[in-house]
């Protein structure tokens, strides 16, 4: 089954990211063809700066629970 698998991400992966990467371009185009192209871009800079939050956060979260285990480790 694993072998399988392997194939068909060979026979087919590029073909994917191929596709994934059109949409995107095809997205970003159409949104510099917009009249309101700017509200677009600034909510989707607003979602990265957002995004950006989260995972700072859930780092930082992992990383102090791995502190703490770390401390109660060592007694």
């Amino acid at each position: 089954m694993l072998n399988t698998t392997i194939g068909a991400v060979r026979k087919y992966g590029n073909k994917v990211g191929a596709a994934a990467g059109a949409l995107a371009l095809s997205t970003a185009a159409m949104a510099q063809s917009v009249p309101m192209s700017e509200q677009i871009v600034a909510k989707v800079t607003d979602s990265f700066t957002t995004g950006e939050l989260v995972a700072g956060t859930v780092v930082l979260g992992l990383f102090s629970l791995w502190a703490i285990k770390l401390l109660l480790k060592s007694k």
